[in-house]
């Protein structure tokens, strides 16, 4: 799992924010209605992709209700080291993607108020037996995700501390004010960031990303 993933990149200006920040993951975004979309069949996007692994982050994919055959084909075409589902995927279709040879990242969305440990229980539990690593989100609607919304981080921290062997990361209206108290009081040890580091919205700022960067650090101490 990695540690910081900046999720959303388009330019090699972000990818040279993302590497002098320190983080080392970024996220290509595959979904159409996003502002964030890459067009996967664009040489420009292997070119972004290939500048990323180059500098020696971890490229994940972001993939909403798309097929394992259309993902594969993305695989082939820009080269990912793991693959992230973002939609409403079924865990039945599960043993389809991971036939693709990638880690696999599950977007388990909550809902933005307190929950019981036992609920985020019931909503992870099935991918996590299926070794999927998992991403708690605030469920977005069909926005899926970038909503700039943030769960409740006490209940995270109460689910987690009765599930200390599961690896998870944090998303969710994350960005450099509010990000060292959601690692303390959540207890994350992976976080993820679209909307928190951009000005405009869609638009990264590599100021963003760095201030985002040491306050995630300071929090891990």
């Amino acid at each position: 799992m990695f540690r910081i993933k900046i999720c959303g990149v388009r330019f090699k200006s972000d990818i040279d924010a993302v590497r002098s920040a320190g983080a080392d993951a970024v996220g290509l975004n595959f979904f159409p209605p996003s502002v964030r979309y890459l067009d996967p069949a664009a040489d420009a996007t292997a070119e972004l992709s290939a500048f990323a692994h180059a500098g020696g982050l971890y490229r994940v994919g972001v993939f909403v209700n798309e097929s394992a055959g259309r993902i594969g084909d993305v695989v082939a075409k820009v080269g990912l080291d793991a693959i992230q589902l973002h939609g409403d995927e079924r865990v039945s279709d599960l043993a389809d993607y991971q036939n693709l040879g990638l880690p696999l990242i599950h977007a388990v969305k909550l809902p933005a108020g307190t929950l019981a440990p036992e609920e985020i229980e019931r909503l992870a539990r099935p991918w996590i037996d299926r070794d999927c690593q998992i991403l708690l989100d605030v469920d977005a609607g069909p926005q899926h995700g970038g909503s700039g919304q943030s769960l409740d981080w006490d209940s995270l921290e109460r689910w987690s501390a009765q599930h200390a062997n599961v690896r998870w990361a944090l998303a969710g209206g994350l960005h450099s004010q509010n990000v060292a108290a959601a690692i303390q009081a959540s207890g994350a040890k992976s976080v993820d960031v679209a909307s928190g580091v951009e000005a405009p919205r869609g638009q990264k700022s590599s100021d963003l990303i760095h201030q985002f960067c040491v306050q995630t650090r300071s929090a891990w101490g």
